[in-house]
């Protein structure tokens, strides 16, 4: 007996400007579709339809019905022209659509550079060179024999076992290398190997939520060959950690598809680090990897979901060391990936090489804070650390944000209220298509200063710049006219709200960690920032809206991706790699869950405090 099967039907959606066409399943939004095919459109709220990241336009097939919740957020004209969010959108025949700067959110700025001190080079993979005798009649001992002897009396235990990858081909290589070259040792393994000639490669990563830097070592030198940073992949799955969550949550799967793509960032870094200095991913002896505990945890394939749910307990703190290979990182075929350690369930790898990197203090007790979608400080006094995490959320990296994106082409990265007059600052000077993290810093700070906001976060509806739009009180920065997108570019009360949030939920551990250690704000020798965020804020800014410690501008340090630099020195070193593990051990974790004044304390910090000044 035959069965036929009802073919079903998939239409087809073509992406510009990228180019690509595919498939879409009947039932899935265009969201949907193009994170099946690895399309990247922006999705901040995860694809919930509370943000406008993913907004697209139809140019050709027939344009769906708009959703009633479209309709709130586009104008009519808009509408008319095609403008749907991919999240909500779902099409009924063969379609192109436009992804227009915002959605697509390439970015420009993902922070590379840090302040990396000169340490000790001391690694924990060795690049020995080698020159043995060829193999004849009179000796026919194995490869494996002769190599250890020829390295015996100036590398002994260098070749106490071999990666079973490597074998597979060492032995050819070995005599189209002429019998020279170099091998790469790990406590006594031979890992990889090499011509005379070649270069032994590290690579050392900062796996962040947002961005994913990477930096290509030469591993007989210390000398750093490339950097290069790339947005993280897994960020069409949503802005912060919580989101990740919730979608593991309710589909399980998605964790899969997290790891697959943080694993492709991996090989993206090693593939563009390598083609830029001319050199092979196959000779890359050692990852070292610095990420928080979510990034740690999916990058391992370790179950999240406890992460989110009190009392937040993570799956694995110490340091950990796996074959490459094993999760599919394409490099040396023995080589391995260290990941630093954790100190709590939402402190990470991370913190931990900004700890490692950041510069010490003599006498005074230093706060090292990383500002992100969840926020990491830590009071450090000789060698006493005492740390909290707090749940900033994503606004102060565009997320969530009613015209948040990326500190991509087109965003406003700096505003200045003069008198009537709102003075934008664009990346690229492009026309302005969203708001980025440092933009929603300064337009919170000058909305507060020029008195458009009161002391309590409410826009005044008689400012010429505040509008009502569908019920709700917005600061209007670029008419539809100017703007480079579908929507004029309004900071809306939410999202103000969302500031004060954000910006309560830091000082407010800031005031407990202080209060915990014995400390006042003038005890600090300084206020040390790092992280891509961190680097590009306006300190005045932060310190109009109360976000920060009331301290002269000269106790502010902002030192650029010390995560970064962490993790270079973990690859660079052994000692560093140890205090890495001794930062975790002897950090002091502070649950501000269970800290019972935390929300009388925060509840103080969320209204504006009294306006200082006005930029000139």
């Amino acid at each position: 007996m035959s069965v036929l099967k009802e073919e079903v039907a998939v239409n087809k959606i073509a992406f510009l400007p990228m180019g690509e066409t595919i498939d879409n399943v009947p039932g899935e939004t265009i969201l949907d579709s193009a994170r099946r095919s690895r399309i990247r459109i922006a999705s901040s709220c995860g694809g919930h339809g509370t943000c406008v990241s993913c907004a697209i336009q139809f140019i050709e097939g027939d344009i769906p019905e708009p959703v009633e919740a479209d309709k709130d957020v586009f104008s009519d004209r808009r509408l008319k022209e095609g403008w749907r969010r991919a999240c909500l959108t779902k099409i009924e025949g063969d379609c192109s659509v436009f992804v227009p700067p915002r959605a697509t959110a390439a970015p420009v700025r993902t922070q590379v550079d840090g302040q990396a001190e000169v340490i000790d080079f001391e690694p924990a993979v060795k690049v020995i060179p080698f020159d043995m005798p060829p193999a004849d009649l009179e000796d026919c001992r194995s490869d494996d024999q002769r190599l250890r002897e020829a390295l015996a009396a100036d590398h002994p235990g260098a070749c106490e076992k071999f990666d079973a990858a490597l074998l597979q081909t060492l032995a050819d290589d070995l005599r189209a290398w002429k019998w020279h070259g170099w091998i790469a040792s790990c406590e006594g393994e031979v890992i990889a190997a090499g011509p005379k000639g070649g270069h032994a490669l590290g690579l050392a990563v900062d796996l962040g939520t947002t961005n994913v830097s990477g930096f290509l070592i030469d591993m007989t030198t210390g000398e750093t060959l490339a950097a290069e940073g790339l947005a993280n992949p897994q960020t069409v799955y949503g802005a912060d950690l919580i989101t990740y969550a919730s979608q593991i949550r309710r589909n399980p799967e998605v964790a899969e598809t997290l790891q697959q793509l943080a694993i492709d960032a991996l090989n993206q870094l090693a593939d563009d680090l390598c083609d830029a200095c001319g050199m092979k991913k196959a000779h890359i002896v050692e990852v070292t990897v610095a990420g928080n505990t979510m990034m740690h945890h999916l990058l391992l394939g370790l179950p999240v979901r406890q992460l989110a749910m009190s009392p937040f307990v993570s799956a694995l703190s110490d340091a950990f060391n796996l074959k490459a290979r094993g999760l599919g990182v394409d490099i040396a075929p023995g080589a391995y990936i260290h990941l630093l350690p954790n100190i709590a369930g939402f402190i990470g790898g991370d913190h931990v090489a900004s700890l490692l990197a950041s510069p010490p203090e003599d006498d005074r007790p230093v706060i090292i804070m990383d500002i992100g979608t969840n926020t990491e400080i830590s009071l450090v006094e000789g060698q006493e650390i005492t740390s909290v995490s707090c749940p900033s959320g994503p606004a102060f990296e565009g997320g969530h944000i009613t015209c948040g994106m990326r500190a991509a082409q087109g965003a406003i990265e700096m505003v200045r209220i003069k008198g009537d007059e709102v003075q934008l600052e664009v990346i690229d000077d492009e026309a302005p298509v969203g708001l980025c993290g440092s933009g929603v810093l300064d337009v919170t700070a000058q909305i507060h200063l020029a008195g458009v906001c009161d002391d309590r976060g409410r826009l005044d509806e008689d400012n010429p710049h505040v509008r009502v739009i569908d019920g709700k009180r917005h600061f209007v920065m670029a008419e539809e006219d100017v703007a480079g997108g579908p929507t004029a570019i309004t900071f809306s009360q939410d999202d103000l709200r969302a500031v004060q949030l954000a910006k309560a939920a830091i000082r407010s551990a800031t005031d407990l960690l202080l209060e915990a250690t014995g400390h006042t704000e003038q005890d600090l020798g300084r206020v040390i920032i790092a992280g891509a965020f961190g680097n590009y804020i306006d300190i005045g800014s932060a310190l109009a809206i109360g976000m920060l410690p009331d301290l002269p501008f000269n106790k502010f340090a902002q030192i650029g991706n010390a995560a970064g630099d962490g993790a270079r020195y973990a690859l660079l070193s052994l000692s560093q790699r140890e205090e890495a593990k001794n930062i975790a051990r002897r950090s002091n974790y502070m649950e501000l869950a269970s800290t019972a004044s935390y929300m009388k304390v925060f509840g103080s910090r969320i209204n504006f405090e009294k306006r200082k000044s006005i930029n000139a």
